[in-house]
């Protein structure tokens, strides 16, 4: 018995080829650990791993032990099966505005309420409802968006001639993030306009004058508030009033720009969402004072459209906007029939291209006669901190 038990005993060559069999196993599991961690983004450094995960130093330490192979294996069995570590989901963030905001949405668990953080909040969705008056800049920041648009209007004014009008605007427009959740608001215009009457009563038609006229146009200056923030079927709610000061000519050149107007704006938004939808829906009513001896009437506005954030970086929406005029009056003379109704639906993309700046494109079709044939317009808005606000 005792020569059998000795000649059954393992030799030192069976010993060292075990350990090396440990050692490439332990390798191997070392090294699929790490393909996981490459693949979801979460590689730990070697001084602090994942629980349960060897690390390298730990791996070669191991090696170095001269416990039997199978107890080694027996170890890290557990760690092959183990899940691979993932990101964790990023809610949606409704708003990037201010801390009162992000306070009110802590619960992710709750319909329409959603956790804020700083990269959702540079999400191209956020940004651009900011942009487009759907949300407010957050308390804090500022927002400035230099702009170019261009506009078509072909308008048959008489029998014998039409009119054709070319219209170029630049603008720069700010917005600053004010505590409890209000927004300041001011746009300061620049317009160029070129306009050809063609006679039409003769073949081919003849071009009877072409004008063009140029000035700064009408300062805009508003505030926005936040009332009420979604929750389950109710939807965020803000208010804007602002005021178009009279500050342009009416015309140039014996051409008439876009500017002289004396309107007080009023409007109520409700957005809601169903990420990565968000549903806008606005109402106004413009007051139209007179200017000289013209009231161009007041009007009434809708709009409703949807936004679709297509990545974290690009936006993608389309809007219907429908605004309704009231007869003008010149010298407090109603024209009677001189009441429109402007239809105009509005697609527009916007994209990320860094930290704090956004870059978007709209385009316009005229729906009804009144409204104009098309229109462009790009953007660009740069984020910034604002110290004492």
């Amino acid at each position: 018995m005792g020569a059998q038990a000795r000649t059954t005993k393992p030799t030192i060559e069976q010993l060292q080829k075990e350990i090396r069999q440990r050692d490439a196993i332990i390798r191997n599991l070392v090294r699929r650990v790490e393909n996981l961690e490459r693949q979801t983004g979460t590689r730990d450094s070697a001084s602090a791993s994942p629980a349960g995960v060897p690390t390298r130093s730990a791996a070669r330490s191991q090696a170095g032990t001269p416990a039997p192979a199978q107890t080694e294996v027996a170890a890290l069995e557990p760690e092959e099966t183990a899940p691979a570590p993932t990101k964790s989901a990023r809610t949606p963030s409704p708003s990037s505005a201010g801390t009162n905001q992000q306070a009110a949405r802590t619960d992710p668990s709750a319909p329409g309420q959603f956790n804020v953080s700083d990269e959702d909040a540079e999400r191209a969705l956020e940004r651009t409802l900011v942009a487009t008056g759907n949300l407010l800049v957050p308390s804090g920041f500022g927002e400035v968006e230099p702009l170019f648009g261009y506009t078509r209007r072909e308008i048959p004014t008489q029998v014998l001639f039409n009119l054709n009008r070319n219209e170029f605007n630049w603008a720069l427009d700010m917005r600053f993030g004010l505590p409890w959740e209000s927004q300041f608001e001011i746009a300061l215009p620049y317009n160029l306009v070129q306009q050809q009457v063609t006679d039409i009563a003769v073949a081919p038609p003849q071009q009877a004058s072409n004008r063009w006229g140029n000035s700064f146009g009408d300062v805009t200056v508003g505030l926005a508030k936040t009332f009420v923030h979604e929750s389950g079927w109710v939807p965020d709610l803000l208010g804007r009033v602002s005021y178009e000061i009279p500050t342009g000519p009416e015309n140039s050149n014996q051409v008439p720009l876009p500017s002289r107007r004396n309107n007080l704006a009023f409007s109520v938004t409700a957005l809601k969402r169903q990420d990565p939808l968000v549903f806008v829906a606005t109402g106004g009513y413009t007051k139209a004072f007179q200017t000289g001896q013209l009231n161009p009437g007041d009007q009434i506005n809708f709009q409703t459209g949807a936004f679709l954030g297509t990545s974290p970086e690009t936006t993608l929406r389309g809007v219907l906007q429908e605004n309704f005029f009231q007869n003008i009056r010149i010298n407090d003379i109603t024209l009677r029939g001189s009441d429109t109704v402007q239809s105009i639906l509005n697609f527009g993309a916007s994209t990320i291209l860094g930290r704090g700046v956004l870059v978007d494109l709209q385009v316009g079709l005229g729906l009804t006669n009144a409204t104009p044939k098309y229109s462009v317009i790009l953007s660009s808005t740069y984020r910034f901190g604002v110290p004492g606000l």
